[in-house]
């Protein structure tokens, strides 16, 4: 039991990471977050904006400019005001390569 408490600790070591060097790269190096109810490796707020841990690797690993990233976030937001489903992160800039 032990093993996966540090297993646990470990994913949230990583999982926080992750989200400063997210918020340093596309909000700034004073920008500041918190995960949302405490859940480290959920939802992060940053400057009213909300990423999950799933869209911070995306963005990253798919090297979205700060430009790029917001114009996906208002997109996929208006989508889903209309209760649509957005395409992916992925997808949708090998779509939008301008």
């Amino acid at each position: 039991m032990k093993e996966l408490e540090e297993t646990f600790e470990m994913w949230e070591q990583v999982s926080d990471n992750l989200a400063y060097r997210f918020t340093q790269r596309y909000f700034g190096k004073d920008s500041e977050y918190y995960w949302i109810a405490d859940e480290i490796g959920g939802t992060i707020e940053v400057g009213d904006y909300f990423f999950s841990l799933d869209d911070m690797i995306q963005f990253t690993r798919h090297k979205y400019t700060k430009d790029k990233m917001f114009e996906y976030y208002d997109y996929a937001l208006e989508r889903g005001m209309r209760n649509d489903t957005p395409i992916n992160i992925k997808n949708w800039k090998l779509i939008n390569k301008r």
